[in-house]
């Protein structure tokens, strides 16, 4: 079976397609912030009552738990827009990837429900049940990560109409991404980021507390996992298909260009970061993260080319 004829056709879409991509790369910017603060929050959150790190761990676990409800819920705000734009501008491929692996997509939300509920829990329980505390702030950092995966899984299933002929084998909605060779590296790159910006957002806590111990942990969990962000950023380029890897070795000069501005970005960030200064590598990271959402859009566009050609509006 050929798989470019299980592509379903393209409609007509109401404007320029770049319109929808910029919008969809910038709402998308913004969503992945949030998600950085919550799941980042929250693994630190549980690595300070655990123990990890230096004394004073259980006031930001409590600071950082405080706050939790609203960053998810700011994060889920802000995901429905990308969604949305992805869906006009690639619904031929995430509709069908998404009908493929239906009953795992549909169940992230429930997964989202269950995790941001235990957060409440979490907040309300750390003193007078401190056990059931962490006990939900467990539960709902397993629902976050579960819930990025299935994500992650959707995200690349849909660039691979070569993989939907396992419907054939499997009609039962369940299909999973798992021969992918990019959804692990993908998937641990945007992970592993997550502790790293809220590790800012700690650093930028305690300036604003006047907690220099806050600021040292931050900035400790921002550089250190920063650096592994960019073996694993090695990983996930390498992991590309072949011609998809070289549009960002320079076959594409636009791919190229961001690809190497991402990095610049990443590495003058990291250097703020052992410099101690917070705030500016904040807003270095903040660009970096704009740029890297334009890069991973050229892997999209790069993949599905020419299946994905621009549509003609309405």
């Amino acid at each position: 079976m050929d798989p470019a004829t299980l592509i379903p056709a393209a409609e007509a879409i109401p404007s320029p397609w770049l319109w929808f991509e910029v919008l969809l790369v910038l709402t998308f910017a913004v969503h992945i912030l949030f998600m950085n603060l919550t799941v980042g929050s929250a693994i630190i959150a549980l690595a300070s009552r655990l123990g990890f790190g230096k004394p004073g761990g259980r006031e930001l676990a409590d600071e950082l738990g405080h706050r939790l409800p609203t960053t998810l819920a700011l994060t889920v705000n802000f995901g429905v827009a990308p969604l949305l734009f992805v869906q006009v501008v690639y619904g031929q491929f995430l509709y069908t990837s998404s009908v493929l692996m239906a009953v795992f997509w549909l169940s992230a939300i429930a997964a989202v429900i269950v995790g941001y509920y235990c957060l409440y829990i979490h907040d309300a329980k750390h003193e007078a049940a401190p056990p059931l505390s962490l006990l939900a702030l467990i539960l709902s950092l397993a629902c976050l990560l579960y819930t990025g995966f299935l994500l992650a899984n959707n995200m690349t299933l849909m660039l691979r109409p070569a993989a939907w002929t396992a419907y054939e084998q499997n009609p039962n909605g369940t299909i999973l991404n798992l021969s992918d060779p990019t959804l692990w590296s993908r998937y641990l790159h945007m992970m592993l980021a997550a502790p790293a910006v809220a590790g800012l957002y700690v650093a930028l806590i305690g300036g604003k507390k006047r907690r220099p111990d806050w600021i040292t942990l931050g900035l400790a969990w921002f550089t250190r996992l920063t650096m592994v962000q960019i073996l694993v950023g090695g990983w996930v380029l390498m992991s590309l298909p072949r011609e998809v890897m070289l549009g960002f070795m320079g076959r594409s000069p636009l791919a190229t260009g961001l690809l190497g501005a991402g990095v610049a970005l990443s590495l003058a960030a990291l250097m703020a970061g052992i410099q101690k200064k917070p705030t500016q590598a904040a807003w270095l990271t903040f660009a970096a993260v704009v740029v890297m959402c334009a890069t991973r859009a050229q892997v999209r566009l790069l993949t599905l080319e020419p299946s994905s050609a621009p549509r003609p509006c309405r």
